[in-house]
């Protein structure tokens, strides 16, 4: 792993996390540049911050697809495009206390979530995103 030393971008990481974890739409939702292109589990693209942030309400909505699941992120590699553009390659994977650690196989939500990040005077932010499903 090449993470060392990246602290901010894995701590934008765990925001992210934090931010799925509690259903907030609106904290995720700051994450991101003005500007993003973002791929979600599904595939869609979504084009429009605003947009984004609809989406992020439905899917965690009370009843939503994402309402009653928790996920880690762990931070697998930073790779800097530029001083201020970065790739983080993490993996997602179902925080659910009836499953081991090492019980991947069965994990609907196991994905690499793949952010470039661009540094901006309010700090890291996502301009482009994707979570790709990892099949078993």
């Amino acid at each position: 792993m090449h993470v060392e030393g990246h602290q901010e971008l894995i701590e934008l990481i765990k925001q992210y996390e934090a931010a799925f974890n509690s259903n907030d739409a609106y904290a995720m939702n700051e994450l991101f540049a003005t500007d993003p292109v973002f791929v979600n589990f599904a595939g869609h693209m979504v084009l429009d911050k605003g947009v984004l942030l609809k989406a992020q309400q439905a899917v965690f909505s009370e009843g939503g697809p994402l309402a009653d699941i928790d996920v880690s992120y762990t931070v697998e590699r930073v790779t800097y495009l530029a001083s201020d553009i970065a790739a983080v390659h993490s993996r997602q994977q179902s925080q659910r206390p009836d499953r081991g650690a090492h019980d991947r196989q069965n994990d609907p939500m196991e994905a690499v979530f793949l952010v470039v990040l661009r540094r901006t005077e309010a700090g890291w932010r996502i301009v482009l995103g994707q979570n790709t499903p990892v099949a078993h």
